[in-house]
């Protein structure tokens, strides 16, 4: 496993980011979707990303002042939503989304809330959300919805 980067920054997106993170989503997103639907339709995915994609939502990920990812966490009463967490293929496999995740985790459980989020079964990120403490809630045919929880 590779050392956890000690550079990563997160900062609030903008407007401006909207390519970024269009950049972003299809990179990271087209190898599950390929995998998940057998095909990459550019208008659907397209629509769907402008219709689901609030810049000022989500926070840039920046390694070292690069930016390398994006997430966006919902904020609910009793648990923080990760929505989303993409790191630009480029960038995998540093470590990286565990960091954030890491992370993610310790503020939830400083506020005494889990962690929600829902991903593509065809995702490899599921086994880093296992190995993180996360268990599987429940599944659809596409996807699994996992939870994390503090213990004690």
């Amino acid at each position: 496993m590779p050392p956890e980067p000690t550079d990563i920054r997160l900062r609030p997106g903008t407007e401006d980011d909207l390519d970024l993170l269009r950049e972003i989503h299809h990179g990271a997103m087209r190898p599950h979707v390929e995998a998940t639907w057998g095909v990459w339709d550019e208008a659907a995915q397209e629509a769907r990303f402008r219709a689901t994609t609030d810049p000022l939502a989500h926070e840039i990920v920046e390694d070292a002042g690069e930016p390398v990812g994006c997430q966006f966490v919902r904020v609910h009463a009793d648990a923080l939503e990760l929505v989303r967490i993409y790191i630009h293929p480029d960038h995998q496999g540093r470590g990286i989304g565990t960091a954030l995740i890491r992370r993610l985790c310790a503020s939830a459980a400083s506020q005494g809330k889990a962690v929600r989020l829902r991903v593509l079964k065809t995702n490899r990120a599921q086994t880093l959300y296992a190995r993180l403490g996360f268990l599987v809630e429940d599944e659809t045919e596409t996807h699994l919805m996992m939870r994390w929880a503090a213990s004690g």
